[in-house]
């Protein structure tokens, strides 16, 4: 049932009892009604002679009670009504009109209604008490914010008039039809018992339901349905106990009656009244907190706020608008709302506009307007200001850079895109230089992020100077540096990029010390065919990678042939990554051929060679993929690859008893600086099964140079594992002796380029001649690379060289020829 929280709401109205005093109330009438029962009603001062005018007064005053509570639910305010005063409400009406009759039809009474008989006035009071608890009980049940059309109250009072009817039709029409309530000189009889037994249930449970709800929600209407209840209920316990209808504990039972329909009453007037009104109250307050908030939100408003009359005379401002629009409140009073407000409409949502400030420059600002349903404007009004003073500062830090002022990359591709458009439009041609910087990497790491500012600040000090009139100079990043000739060709392209190139060679100072740098320049022209901003970039960046490449201080014009060139190599890139996922990779061994004096050994081992066979192009050449392995950082993976493949395959010949002897593996400078190089040697090996003394890890001289006391380390713990180590190439690099004497190595392998010409060349011959020396010196083999002629082999064999390696003895073999090959090698078991 709806209504106001008992005690939530404060103001006039009735006053309110406290659940305390209603608790203690009810526990007093339930205490009086056992005393009763118990068997003290002797102790009550009665007479039989004060029955009828004490019934007459009581009934009467239950009549009156009674018909408030319906005239009360009748006629509350509102379109819709609580279900439960509906339902309440026209019950009560009927219970009045039955106990009326009760009250006409006691003996003793003139019996203008019904014979005044006993059983006659039973039957009344019988039903006015059952339908008043199953009306009750139904309210209690009905959520108790269900509301209602006036309709439904007006159906409900014709149904309790027709209850009405059906109660009078059984007294006065079909008195057989209800069975006898009261036998003389004996009492109520057993049906009458029972229906009191059955109006104390009844009631009973209606009184727990509103109690229980009474207990978690806290309404009053609940509580004083709770208390009609449970003290009607006790009225039945009186009239079941009462041993004459005229008796003490009768009338008492009569007293209960009128005090739960004054609880009914209470719980009435509670909803349909002091409800509506407590509702109107707390709306009132409501209205005026709101209007309260409404003007300290105005005043606590970040933004400018302006009312209007309809007319559009402001009418109210707050403090915010005061400050922004630079006139007081009695001032602006009265004035025109487009005076502050020029070219904003009437409904305009989020017009941005030129506010006007009386004493001050005017200001943008973002206007929202609306209107009231009487008529009233309302502006809401948003500084701009200071974020369009962020909004340039942003486009500014987005557009140029921050360390040298110049263009970013962003702001001069806008400007090459309007160059371009002129520059087809005028039929003439432009230029786009870009310039990196060679090695600024070793300015950072000797003098630090400082000294590499200090520098590029520097470098567009020098390239400004170098620029004419209408050139562009931007900075795209890090240390590259974009310049857009407008009017250009070949020839002053070229020109420009030779003054730049000559402006960096020029030292720098940093710190007192005189460093020296150098440029890379890419140029691309403007071609004929269409091209964008970001296009012609890309051109230029293309060469500048290709005089990079030409080495240091370079200049390159943008050619197809650069373009095809990384195609192509993002395309091997590719192909690379398949072949390493698709198992087109496969292994070459060339053999190792021991030397004594005099004549050749046999085989004592193969260098495992990595081969592509590519299902289109064939056999790649290692030369066109290992480097492009190395840059991508794919060469760890393959690298691991051909090592577990070579120990498999070695492994599988050794137990099959064939002459393989070591089988050597590359490994590149990138596989030898991973931390976790010797385990990975030893899972391979482990894997495989090959003993570590068959295996032979080469590394190449410039590779353990790098960090001669990392390399040491990695040395030793992969000659800790038992394998043999061997330093290819050597003699093309810059080893220290002193270092390597420290390295456990076994081999040194000298490079082709000095076999090659050992005959007819004498520096040759002396540098290989010193190897050779140098590896018996320092108890190592010395094995010679690229042997292909008897003259080679023969300077070789007088020189002392251990073993060859090369295209006279054998060209590099696929598994199954060199399986052939060591099966010819194989002793040949005696007979």
């Amino acid at each position: 049932m709806t209504g106001a929280r008992g005690g939530t709401v404060a103001g006039p109205g009735p006053r309110r009892v406290s659940g305390a005093v209603l608790a203690v109330l009810a526990a007093g009438l339930a205490a009086f009604m056992a005393w009763l029962v118990l068997g003290h009603r002797a102790m009550l001062p009665w007479r039989l002679q004060w029955y009828l005018p004490l019934h007459t007064v009581v009934e009467t005053l239950a009549v009156v009670v009674i018909t408030q509570v319906f005239s009360t639910g009748g006629h509350g305010t509102g379109r819709r009504i609580p279900a439960r005063v509906a339902l309440l409400s026209p019950a009560a009406l009927a219970v009045a009109l039955l106990e009326f009759g009760h009250l006409m039809s006691v003996p003793g009474m003139p019996g203008l209604i019904a014979p005044a008989v006993p059983g006659s006035g039973v039957v009344f009071s019988l039903a006015a008490r059952l339908l008043g608890a199953l009306t009750l009980l139904a309210a209690v049940l009905v959520p108790r914010e269900r509301m209602v059309a006036r309709s439904v109250h007006a159906l409900a009072m014709l149904a309790a008039l027709a209850a009405v009817g059906a109660g009078y039709w059984l007294v006065l029409a079909a008195p057989g039809l209800v069975p006898a309530t009261h036998v003389a000189g004996v009492g109520p009889t057993a049906f009458k018992t029972a229906c009191e037994y059955l109006l104390i249930a009844i009631n009973g449970v209606a009184a727990l339901l509103s109690l229980g709800r009474a207990l978690r929600h806290g309404r009053r209407t609940d509580r004083y349905l709770a208390l009609a209840a449970a003290v009607m209920a006790l009225a039945g316990v009186a009239f079941v106990f009462s041993m004459a209808r005229d008796d003490a504990v009768s009338m008492v039972g009569h007293l209960y009656e009128v005090i739960a329909y004054l609880f009914l009453y209470r719980a009435i007037h509670v909803a349909a009244v002091q409800a509506p009104y407590l509702r109107l109250k707390r709306s009132e307050r409501s209205l005026a907190e709101s209007e309260s908030n409404f003007r300290s939100l105005m005043e606590c408003a970040p933004d400018a706020i302006l009312l209007a009359a309809p007319d559009g005379r402001i009418a109210m401002m707050n403090a915010r608008a005061e400050e922004l629009f630079g006139i007081g409140r009695d001032s602006a009073a009265g004035l025109a709302l487009d005076v502050l407000l020029p070219g904003a409409g009437a409904d305009g949502q989020g017009d941005v506009v030129e506010c006007r400030r009386l004493r001050q420059d005017p200001f943008p600002a973002e206007v929202r307007r609306a209107a009231t349903p009487a008529g009233q404007q309302i502006a809401i009004v948003r500084d701009l200001s200071e974020r369009s003073r962020l909004e340039r500062a942003l486009l500014e830090q987005l557009t140029y850079d921050a360390l040298t002022g110049l263009p970013n990359r962003r702001r001069i591709l806008e400007t090459l895109d309007e160059a371009i458009d002129a520059a087809r439009q005028e039929r003439r041609t432009l230029a786009v230089l870009v310039l990196d910087l060679d090695e600024f990497r070793k300015i950072n790491s000797g003098y630090g992020w400082a000294g590499g500012d200090e520098v590029l600040r520097e470098c567009v000090t020098r390239l400004a100077q170098m620029l004419e009139s209408g050139d562009t100079l931007a900075r795209q990043g890090g240390n590259e540096f974009i310049v857009v000739q407008k009017h250009s060709g070949q020839d002053a392209a070229g020109a420009l990029g030779a003054r730049l190139l000559g402006a960096m060679r020029e030292p720098f100072v940093l710190g007192g010390q005189r460093v020296f740098l150098s440029a890379s320049i890419g140029v691309a022209l403007l071609p004929e065919a269409p091209c964008g901003a970001a296009g012609l970039l890309q051109m230029a960046q293309v060469a500048m990678g290709g005089a990079r490449a030409a080495g240091p201080a370079h200049l390159r014009f943008h050619s197809a042939d650069m373009e095809q060139a990384i195609r192509d190599r993002v395309d091997m890139e590719a192909m690379l990554r398949h072949a390493l996922e698709h198992g087109q990779l496969a292994l070459q061994y060339q053999p190792r051929i021991g030397l004594e004096e005099g004549r050749m050994k046999r085989m004592v081992g193969v260098e495992a060679l990595v081969r592509w066979r590519h299902p289109v192009l064939g056999l790649v050449p290692p030369a066109r993929f290992i480097p492009l392995a190395e840059e991508t950082g794919m060469i760890e993976e393959l690298d691991l690859w051909v090592l577990r493949t070579a120990c498999a395959r070695a492994a599988a010949w050794h137990a099959a008893g064939l002459p393989l002897g070591r089988v050597s593996v590359n490994l590149s400078a990138r596989q030898f600086q991973h931390p976790g190089l010797a385990q990975r040697v030893r899972a391979a090996l482990e894997d495989s099964g090959l003993h570590p003394a068959h295996l032979e890890i080469e590394i190449t001289e410039s590779t353990v140079m790098r960090d001669t006391e990392v390399a040491a380390g990695v040395l030793r713990s992969l000659k800790a594992l038992g394998v043999a180590l061997s330093i290819d190439d050597f003699g093309t690099g810059y080893s220290s002796l002193s270092y390597l004497k420290q390295f456990p190595i076994d081999v040194l392998k000298i490079d082709r380029s000095f076999v090659k010409d050992v005959v007819i060349d004498a520096n040759d011959a002396a540098i290989t001649r010193a190897i050779i020396a140098l590896a018996h010196g320092l108890n190592l083999e010395a094995v010679a690379e690229g042997v292909e002629t008897a003259e080679q082999m023969a300077f070789l064999q007088e020189n002392g060289c251990d073993e060859i390696q090369g295209f006279y003895f054998s060209r590099p073999l696929w598994p199954e020829q060199l399986e052939a090959f060591m099966a010819r090698e194989a002793p040949q078991p005696t007979t």
